[in-house]
């Protein structure tokens, strides 16, 4: 992990310092409350744009070079990835959260600068949002268990700070927001998701016309059901309906979130 964020400090100085080797990207449009705060820094590195509304004092570097190394395992890990992403850095943000490109433009991150520097913070699981946009209109339990997943798995095998079956236990609770899909990960293994991911990639009209924005949750609900099971290698929906009280119909929302 240090020599990976080692690379990418390298990497992103030049574009952090007067040395910019890499050419300034564009600013994205200012369509929020949150984007109108002043900018006191603007950084990048080869896909990742940093823009620090919080505090003059933060120097950006190394968050930068996390952020990086956090993209290009997500690339592996979803099998696709957005050629850019925004994050944006403010000090008022209730929470991390993300929204999808203006205009079809990266995609961007809110993320809070007390924590910044700590990529266990929504690094994971927000970024994991910005390259889900591209696959249509996910329902949230699916979006948001997908991103715990992400963060999950990350932890585990990018940032090595966490034991896989003590911590995956932790998910492992009925009440626990993700159970259903974090069940699937303790059932099938560290590789379980990639495989999902290159399913929605390889079924890609399939994909569009399943998770159209106007689609019924059903239709959605089915597509996403049916990758699973794919990916597992046996029919899931017996344990998503008995076990996991999942309503092909009406489940949108995660449990408890």
């Amino acid at each position: 992990m240090r020599a990976a964020v080692a690379i990418a400090l390298t990497a992103a100085g030049c574009a952090a310092t007067g040395a910019r080797a890499l050419p300034e990207p564009p600013d994205p449009p200012a369509r929020t409350e949150w984007h109108a705060e002043p900018v006191f820094e603007k950084a990048w590195s080869a896909n990742v744009v940093v823009y620090n509304h919080a505090d003059a004092s933060l120097a950006l570097g190394p968050a930068l070079a996390l952020l990086q190394t956090q993209y290009d395992w997500l690339a592996e890990y979803t099998s696709s990835a957005p050629g850019r992403v925004i994050v944006h850095v403010g000090a008022q943000y209730p929470c991390g959260f993300s929204m999808s490109g203006a205009d079809g433009g990266p995609p961007e991150l809110f993320l809070q600068a007390g924590s910044i520097f700590d990529s266990q913070a929504n690094y994971a699981h927000e970024m994991t949002h910005g390259f889900a946009f591209h696959w249509g209109a996910l329902p949230h339990w699916f979006a948001e268990s997908i991103a715990d997943a992400a963060y999950a798995d990350a932890e585990i095998a990018l940032w090595k700070r966490r034991k896989e079956a003590p911590f995956l236990a932790t998910f492992d609770r009925i009440d626990h927001r993700s159970y259903g899909l974090m069940r699937l990960r303790l059932r099938y293994g560290a590789g379980y998701f990639p495989r999902v991911f290159r399913l929605l990639e390889a079924r890609k009209a399939e994909r569009e016309r399943a998770l159209a924005s106007g689609a019924p949750l059903e239709t959605k609900n089915r597509f996403l059901l049916a990758l699973l099971s794919e990916a597992a290698g046996e029919d899931l929906l017996p344990l998503f309906t008995r076990e996991f009280g999942f309503d092909l119909r009406t489940r949108e929302r995660q449990r408890g979130y």
